[in-house]
C-alpha cells in the first residue's frame, strides 16, 4: 500500500520580483530598494536574467547590476563578480542585509547557497 502525504504550503518561486521566505535578494539600488532579484536556488550566470519590470530598474539584466541584498533564506549564500562563482566571492549569512562594498557594487554575476546553514 502506498500513502500520498497531501502537499504542504506552495515553496517560494524564485525569479518573481517578490523576496520571500527562504529566498535571498540582490536589488538593484541601494538600502534594498528598487527591483529586486530573487533567487530560490542557485544562478551560476546572470547574463540572462532581468529584474521585473514596475519598479526602479525594472527590465534591466541583473548581470554587473546590483547594489544591496537581502537574505531570508536559511542558508549562507556565496555572491560571486564572474560566473559560476568566480572571481571575487564573498559569503553573506542567513538574515543579513546590506549595501554591496566596493568590490561587489555593480559587479555580482552569479550566486548560489552554501550547505551550512
Amino acid at each position: 500500500m502506498i500513502l500520498l502525504s497531501a502537499a504542504g504550503p506552495a515553496a517560494a518561486l524564485g525569479k518573481n520580483g517578490s523576496l520571500e521566505v527562504h529566498e535571498f535578494g540582490l536589488f538593484y539600488n541601494q538600502n534594498q530598494s528598487g527591483c529586486v532579484f530573487d533567487l530560490y536556488g542557485e544562478d551560476l550566470n546572470f547574463n540572462n536574467d532581468y529584474f521585473k519590470s514596475g519598479c526602479t530598474g525594472g527590465t534591466s539584466n541583473v548581470n554587473d547590476n546590483t547594489e544591496s541584498y537581502r537574505n531570508r533564506d536559511v542558508y549562507a549564500w556565496k555572491v560571486a563578480t564572474d560566473a559560476n562563482i568566480d572571481g571575487n566571492v564573498g559569503e553573506i549569512p542567513s538574515g543579513y542585509s546590506g549595501n554591496a562594498s566596493t568590490n561587489f557594487k555593480n559587479k555580482i554575476s552569479s550566486a548560489t547557497f552554501t550547505l551550512h546553514p
